[in-house]
């Protein structure tokens, strides 16, 4: 009984750090970025957090790998639940809009690790975490293939029709931070209109 309560308590003390660290990252670069910095948004003493995680390095790391691992597994099961590709674009997009709005935070350390992964720039991220966004990236590579299959979409190269759905969601987030009353479904239609309306089969 105490072993499962100090697991859960460990558990959320990990959870507060990540929040705290992610807040951190999302709002000064890495270099500028402190762990005082990261103690002080998670209130919380620096031999606790060192406890937790022993550099700035670790910590960063798990907060990418955290977020990322966890979206490629709920885009999965997402995508399990829908045939058509458009559908599956739509709830795609619907699932990453939901984890920025719900986690503001982390937008702008996944678009630096997304740029960097995609232009084979040198990350100050593991290997791992390199390798959990391109295996997500090509999730959504093969269902814009089937889609242009399908003539549902322009015969288009994939990483070309993936990268211009991702900044039409970048887009509608962004335009979203003037109407944060804004539900996601609205954001989401904003996003693949823009996308459509460019790619969308004659």
């Amino acid at each position: 009984m105490k072993g499962r309560r100090r697991a859960r308590e460990k558990a959320l003390r990990r959870e507060v750090v990540l929040q705290a660290a992610e807040h951190v990252f999302g709002q000064h670069p890495f270099h500028e970025a402190t762990m005082q910095m990261v103690a002080a948004e998670a209130d919380l003493g620096m031999q606790s957090l060192y406890e937790q995680f022993p550099s700035k390095q670790a910590l960063y790391e798990a907060v990418v790998l955290h977020r990322a691992q966890s979206f490629k597994a709920h885009l999965e099961e997402t995508l399990e639940q829908h045939s058509d590709p458009i559908e599956q674009l739509e709830a795609m997009a619907r699932l990453r809009a939901r984890m920025f709005i719900e986690a503001p935070a982390y937008l702008p350390v996944y678009l630096a690790e997304v740029m960097r992964s995609n232009w084979s720039v040198r990350s100050r991220s593991s290997r791992r975490i390199g390798r959990v966004i391109r295996a997500t990236w090509r999730l959504f590579e093969e269902v814009a293939r089937h889609a242009v299959a399908q003539n549902q979409l322009r015969d288009e190269d994939p990483g070309f029709l993936v990268h211009l759905f991702h900044e039409s969601l970048t887009a509608a987030l962004y335009a979203r931070r003037n109407h944060p009353e804004e539900d996601i479904e609205t954001c989401v239609d904003r996003a693949l209109r823009a996308f459509l309306h460019g790619t969308a089969a004659p």
